[in-house]
C-alpha cells in the first residue's frame, strides 16, 4: 500500500516546527525509515520494523540506497537510478507486506548509504533508522557508520 500524498506522515517536517521545539504526539514510532537493498539481513530489518510499525501503529519509509563507490558509477552519477532495479524491490516489497497492513513508501537514493538514511531520517522527522546487519567488516558497515553518528534511534537487526 503506498502513501497517497495526503498523510502527514509523507511530508518532510523541516520547516514546520520551530526550532529547538519537539513534536508532542503519541507514545511509540510513527514513522520508521527501513534500510532495504534485498539482501537477507536487509528483509530481516524490514520484517522487524514492520512488526513495529503494526504494533505502534507506525509508517515505513523504506528506502534502497545505490552506492557511489567506483569511478564508473561516480561517471554514471547523472543518470537515473536503474528503473528495473527499484522496480523489482518495489515488487518484492509488496510481496514481504501483504498482510502486514502498516502503510509504507519505497524511495530510491542515489550516494552514501548513512548519510542518505540519516538525512532522510532528518528531513521526515522518523523515530528510527532500521537497517540489516552487514556481512562485511563492521568498521566499514552501513549499520555501524549509523550507529557512530546518527542523531536519532539505530536499530540494527541481525
Amino acid at each position: 500500500m503506498f502513501g497517497s500524498g495526503t498523510d502527514p506522515r509523507w511530508e518532510p517536517l523541516a520547516g514546520r516546527l520551530p526550532e529547538g521545539r519537539f513534536e508532542i504526539g503519541k507514545d511509540g514510532a510513527g514513522l520508521l525509515v527501513v534500510g532495504f537493498d534485498g539482501s537477507g539481513p536487509s528483509r530481516n530489518a524490514l520484517a522487524y520494523a514492520a512488526g513495529l510499525a503494526r504494533r505502534d501503529d507506525a509508517a515505513l519509509l523504506i528506502a534502497f540506497v545505490e552506492s557511489l563507490n567506483t569511478s564508473t558509477l561516480w561517471f554514471f552519477a547523472g543518470s537515473p537510478i536503474i528503473p528495473d532495479a527499484a522496480a523489482d524491490l518495489t515488487e518484492d516489497l509488496r510481496e514481504e507486506l501483504r498482510g502486514a497492513g502498516v502503510p509504507w513508501r519505497f524511495v530510491s537514493l542515489r550516494g552514501d548509504a548513512a548519510r542518505e538514511l540519516e538525512a532522510l531520517a532528518s528531513t521526515y522527522m522518523a523515530d528510527a533508522i532500521v537497517v540489516g546487519r552487514s556481512r562485511s567488516s563492521w568498521r566499514r558497515s552501513v549499520a555501524a557508520s549509523l550507529a557512530k553518528r546518527a542523531r536519532r534511534t539505530v536499530l540494527v537487526v541481525p
